[in-house]
């Protein structure tokens, strides 16, 4: 079984005993020509961090989208998930939704919503 289940206990057990964590809000970087990389920064208490997206269509409901990883370990001081293969225009949006565990509860931020106006590496 992969880490799916395992998140979904998790985030049953954050709905039943409350919610006293936030997830960040994350940040979201496109590159050109191709790829991208959505992150939250590093906090203690943090031990997974999940991104699930879709690109130019909106989620119906909790489904797992188009991408769909568990980030075991934060990098640089940052939890991040990165896609190094898709090209993203300008006039996208990349839907997503982000998952936490913090302190050993699930937590999600939803309705995450990123239209492409312009690419990180790119000099103006």
């Amino acid at each position: 079984m992969g880490r799916l289940p395992l998140c979904l206990l998790i985030l049953v057990g954050a709905i039943c005993f409350g919610h006293g964590y936030e997830v960040p809000e994350a940040q979201v970087r496109v590159f050109y020509p191709k790829g991208f990389e959505v992150s939250i920064p590093d906090a203690e208490g943090i031990s997974l961090f999940a991104f699930h997206g879709k690109l130019n269509e909106e989620f119906d409901g909790l489904e797992a989208g188009q991408w769909a990883r568990d980030i075991p370990t934060a990098k640089r001081g940052r939890w991040t998930f990165r896609d190094r293969e898709t090209k993203l225009n300008q006039g996208d949006t990349l839907y997503f939704w982000t998952y936490v565990v913090y302190n050993g509860l699930g937590y999600r931020q939803d309705e995450g919503a990123h239209v492409v106006t312009s690419y990180d590496n790119q000099r103006s």
